[in-house]
């Protein structure tokens, strides 16, 4: 793999991969799945969507994809895949989209597998939800982060074995990946708590592979939203919300012991902000010291164990960057979340400017370079950056 030149000096750590209409059908086996594989077919009203194991998918995504900061207007939803701008799924194009917004770097999540690593988890059986695991695994490796270290690939990996976990974070690590999207609420499929030691060797293997464990916003449910919204508001207010459902999963990251049990384990909340981590790290502390919690089995204070180990982004906050020492600078990533609704392309550029106008420059290039460059292990060549 060639050395990861940085024209920009911005590592961005959270994007989303749109699928391409062949991923699955050109890598899963027709005579052994058939019509069960995931593609793309007409509705009756002369729309297309994805369908899988022969129905309409349902599981959140936009019809074809979610391109919205793509789409001309801005925010308009495609109907067929003839209305998908390149840029969001064509290689050679993506990289005129990172150019266009100055940034070094794409770091995947997924749109059509689920971008908390949930829609093949359930139905089908093993042998197909695997299948559907692997071919993305490989299409990512295989036709983006082959195609240029610009693209950074992140594995998806089967949560109902802890052995078959093991063994594709095993085999796409291999192949190239740097990090595994993972869900941060297990129990929500009726699988082990994230807590339970069974799943301890999938954060040892982590931990052993120097990968992080990458926890994307929307991983429990909340709240249904109010039917009067219009789409725009409904995903504004949903978007919005959602923070609040992380810090759930941030929380009980920090009270697990799981940190404890494995403190070279990075973990990632991705796409949450971090305007909302110091008090949250504030509060933890209280209740940790008031109830005498490091007296039981967790001997790291949650501020700690996040410091040490649990990273943040952002992409648009003036906020969380005024209050960066609380979070520790060390901790904070940079992201576009390219190209959903609530990515800064193609103006990120005016964005982090407007953030970081009052920050230090030693300070910048930790958060939007040296701290990604370290956590993922990125071979890279600053000779044309002036710092």
């Amino acid at each position: 793999m060639p050395k990861l030149k940085l024209k920009y000096g911005v590592i961005s750590t959270d994007e989303h991969i749109q699928e391409a209409p062949d991923v699955w059908t050109n890598r899963m086996s027709k005579a052994k799945f058939g019509d069960d594989i995931p593609q793309i077919r007409e509705m009756e009203d002369g729309t297309e969507n994805w369908f899988v194991r022969g129905e309409p998918a349902t599981f959140g995504i936009h019809k074809v994809a979610s391109v919205a900061a793509t789409m001309n207007p801005r925010n308009a939803e495609p109907q067929r895949w003839e209305d998908v701008p390149k840029i969001a799924y064509v290689p050679s194009e993506r990289l005129k989209a990172l150019d266009r917004d100055e940034v070094d770097t794409h770091t995947f999540y997924p749109n059509v597998a689920g971008i908390t690593n949930q829609n093949f988890q359930q139905g089908g059986g093993d042998e197909f939800r695997l299948a559907c695991l692997q071919a993305y695994n490989d299409w990512l490796a295989e036709e983006w982060s082959d195609y240029s270290p610009r693209y950074i690939s992140q594995c998806l990996a089967p949560m109902w074995s802890v052995e078959s976990a093991v063994a594709e974070i095993e085999r796409s690590v291999k192949k190239g990946h740097r990090g595994v999207v993972w869900h941060g609420a297990p129990e929500v499929f009726g699988l082990p708590h994230f807590n339970d030691r069974q799943w301890d060797p999938v954060y040892q293997t982590c931990s052993d592979l120097g990968i992080p464990l990458c926890l994307h916003i929307g991983q429990v449910p909340i709240l249904p939203p109010w039917p009067g919204y219009d789409d725009r508001t409904r995903i504004a207010m949903g978007s919005t919300r959602s923070i609040s459902s992380h810090m759930q999963i941030l929380t009980n990251v920090l009270f697990s012991g799981v940190l404890d049990r494995f403190p070279n384990l990075k973990v990632i909340t991705v796409e949450s902000g971090i305007g909302w981590i110091p008090y949250l790290l504030e509060t933890a502390d209280h209740e940790y010291k008031s109830l005498g919690v490091g007296a039981t089995e967790l001997k790291t204070k949650p501020s700690e164990a996040f410091r040490r180990q649990v990273y943040g982004s952002f992409w648009f906050e003036s906020v969380g960057i005024e209050i960066r020492r609380h979070i520790g600078v060390d901790n904070i990533l940079y992201e576009t979340d390219f190209p959903h609704p609530t990515s800064t392309w193609p103006d990120s550029k005016k964005y982090r400017e407007e953030c970081l106008k009052d920050v230090p420059a030693d300070e910048r290039v930790k958060m939007l370079r040296d701290n990604a460059i370290k956590l993922y292990h990125l071979d890279v060549d600053t000779s044309a950056l002036s710092n």
